[in-house]
């Protein structure tokens, strides 16, 4: 993988707010090294699944490994109302 790198997918509306929702790359140490919002490409004022894309731009040393993390937007800030998904990568 490198960069940039972009990111589609599907992701049910209640996921985005304001049509977006965080998308973060991480090192192999949990460091940020990339952030971004996943901008809706339909209506997401729904509970289906809406299409999504983001581009990331970053710096990595080759063959190290990290992780890309989208997570459901949380206005409000509850901790009880945190979501992601994390999915493990190769630089």
């Amino acid at each position: 993988m490198q960069s940039p790198l972009t990111v589609e997918g599907e992701a049910r509306g209640t996921w985005y707010f304001e049509a977006s929702f965080p998308v973060r790359l991480l090192d192999a140490d949990g460091n940020e090294i990339a952030a971004a919002p996943a901008q809706a490409e339909s209506n997401w004022m729904t509970t289906d699944f809406v299409p999504f894309r983001v581009t990331l731009t970053f710096s990595a040393t080759p063959g190290t490994t990290g992780t890309l993390v989208l997570q459901k937007d949380n206005p409000s800030g509850d901790p009880a109302k945190t979501q992601s998904v994390r999915i493990p990568v190769k630089f």
